[in-house]
Order: structure tokens, then C-alpha cells, then sequence
């Protein structure tokens, strides 16, 4: 399996929010999105298996996330005590896996892929077939030379010279790039600004998706002024830039956002420490009781596993407390 289901909201959902609130929390959701990725890989139903035989075990999730054994001992236990994941026979695996993977739509996509190469292949063999020969378009380059310069002219070449810099500035970086400001003129007397730059644009997007070899630049970008086949989901240059800019100011405001979200996760963190620290010793032990007693894990659990669950779910249950009736239940030594 090429690619697993993750919702944009998943760092909204409960538990994920209680987890990022704990004990290396950031680094316990890291894993979990990790955990996924490996079901993904293993393509077994959500079951973590290295082979048919061998599943996976907390040292072969610290190898192969790079994420220390501690840490993921920690996550197992908290994970399992969220009920997102579960063990059977010693194999762990994802609970609600359906939710993460999608069969018939992965197929779906898979035939529309073939689909879509087949059909450039032969958009492919159209342009080649209805090239010129090379050299068609440089060998009427020298037009412009002989004119009388006037400040007429002047103003032209000038406008050529901005124009031809922009569709040069759109072939950067490809093997239209060699194209010479004199064929580019040409093609401009011939089939207008806008038909050039389109067919620079057209050659320049297919070129970096595809990196197909180009024999005759000029003479590509001249059957592409005549005949501009677009790529698939193809956007001009001025859709690309508004999207660009779009997806800079989210940045900005994601960014803005996730800072203020630090903010109130620290201050929450502090909160739910002080809440934990009030309680009284009896109440503590109770909820890393209940904890070990729950646990798939039993009294296997890691007792720094157990009163980090325990932590969280004593928050959680103030939380839930103040939601239903308003009280905090505050403990007091």
C-alpha cells in the first residue's frame, strides 16, 4: 500500500490532543502518525508484521522510527490505553484500521493513473509527429536585423526585450532555455505574445513532470504555438502565482495559530500538573491502579507509562466533571 487515509482534523481529535498534552507528547503523536505509516507498509490489516511470522515489537518500532525505546514503550502503553491500539496472540495492531486505508478507492486511483499515462504517451507521439525539422525557426531569425532604428523601433525592441525575458524567465531551469532571444522574436511575430508565452509555459511544465529529452527546442516550442495541448490538470502561470500566495498567507496564519496553541498548551500543562499535584495521594494512586488494571499490558506496564495515562486521565476526568456540571472538584491535600 502506496498511501494511508489521515484526516486534516486528526490533531483536533481527543486523544491526540490528550496525548500532546502529556509527557513528550509531541514526539508520542509523531510516532503514532509513524505507527500508521508502518500498517500502511505492512499491508496486513493494521496488524504490525514484519513477515507473516514475526511481528513487531516495541524494539522494532524504536528501529525503525528512530525514536528511543523509552519513548516508545511509553506510547505503546498510552496508545493501548486509548484504545487505539490492541495486541493479539503478541501482535500489535491498529484499531479501526478501516478508517485509515481505503482498498477500492487506492484501485480506483491506480487504473485512472494508467489511464492518464497512456493517454500523454500518445499526446507525446501526436507533438513528435508534427515537429519541423530543426532549425525552421532560426532560419528566419534574421528579419529583424536590417530595420532602421527609430524610436519606434526603439519601443518595440524594448517590449520584445521585457517579453522575451519573461518567457525566458518561464523556460529557466529546462532545455528550453537555450532558445536564443532572436527565435523567440520570430515565434512572437508569427503566433503573438500570448500564444508564446502559453507554449513556454506548456513546454516548461511538461518538461519538469515528465524530463523527457527535447532534440529541437525551438522547434517544440513552435509546434506548441500551433498546436497548444495542455497537460493534465494544468494551470497557467497566473493561477500557480495567486495559489502560491494563498498558501504562503495560510503559512502565516497556521503559524500565528500554532503559536498562540503553544501558548495555551503550556499553560494547560501547567494547569493539569498542579490539578494532578492537588489530588490527594490516595486519588493518585487510584487513577495508576485503575490504569494497570485496564492496561492490556497488565502489571507489564512501565510505572512511568502508567502515571502519565493516569495524569491524563484524571484531566480528562475534571474536564468531562466541568462540562456536565460546572463543578471543578478541586482536591486539596
Amino acid at each position: 500500500m502506496d498511501w494511508i487515509k489521515i484526516m486534516c482534523n486528526i490533531l483536533d481529535h481527543r486523544k491526540i490532543k490528550m496525548i500532546r498534552k502529556g509527557p513528550e507528547g509531541n514526539t508520542l503523536v509523531l510516532l503514532w502518525l509513524l505507527m500508521l505509516a508502518e500498517a500502511g507498509k505492512c499491508n496486513r490489516g493494521g496488524y504490525l508484521m514484519v513477515s507473516d511470522s514475526l511481528p513487531y515489537t516495541a524494539e522494532t518500532i524504536s528501529m525503525v522510527t528512530d525514536i528511543a525505546l523509552p519513548t516508545v514503550q511509553l506510547g505503546l502503553t498510552i496508545f493501548a490505553g486509548l484504545e487505539m491500539i490492541d495486541q493479539q496472540d503478541g501482535i500489535i495492531f491498529i484499531a479501526n484500521w478501516s478508517k485509515y486505508q481505503s482498498e477500492d478507492k487506492l484501485e480506483k486511483r491506480r487504473e485512472n493513473d494508467r489511464e492518464r499515462k497512456q493517454r500523454h504517451r500518445k499526446k507525446q507521439r501526436d507533438n513528435l509527429l508534427a515537429l519541423p525539422e530543426p532549425g525552421d525557426v532560426s532560419r528566419d531569425s534574421h528579419v529583424d536585423r536590417s530595420r532602421d532604428v527609430t524610436p519606434e523601433n526603439r519601443t518595440e525592441k524594448k517590449i520584445e526585450k521585457t517579453t522575451t525575458e519573461q518567457i525566458h524567465s518561464l523556460l529557466s531551469d529546462t532545455p528550453f532555455s537555450v532558445v536564443s532571444d532572436n527565435e523567440l522574436i520570430v515565434l512572437i511575430k508569427r503566433h503573438g505574445e500570448e500564444k508564446v508565452e502559453l507554449a513556454a509555459d506548456i513546454a516548461a511544465v511538461s518538461w519538469r513532470r515528465e524530463h523527457k529529452e527535447i532534440r529541437n527546442p525551438g522547434g517544440y516550442l513552435q509546434s506548441l504555438c500551433v498546436n497548444p495541448v495542455l497537460p493534465e490538470l494544468y494551470e497557467p502561470p497566473y493561477v500557480r502565482a495567486a495559489k502560491s500566495k494563498a498558501a504562503a498567507e495560510r503559512k502565516r496564519a497556521e503559524k500565528d495559530k500554532q503559536e498562540k496553541l503553544s501558548e495555551t498548551e503550556a499553560q494547560e500543562s501547567i494547569e493539569r500538573d498542579d490539578y494532578w499535584h492537588s489530588l490527594s495521594e490516595e486519588a493518585r494512586q487510584k487513577f495508576i491502579d485503575d490504569i494497570k488494571v485496564s492496561s492490556p499490558f497488565g502489571q507489564c506496564i512501565p510505572e512511568e507509562g502508567a502515571v502519565a495515562l493516569a495524569r491524563l486521565t484524571a484531566w480528562e476526568s475534571r474536564s468531562q466533571m466541568i462540562t456536565n456540571t460546572g463543578i471543578t472538584g478541586e482536591h486539596t491535600h
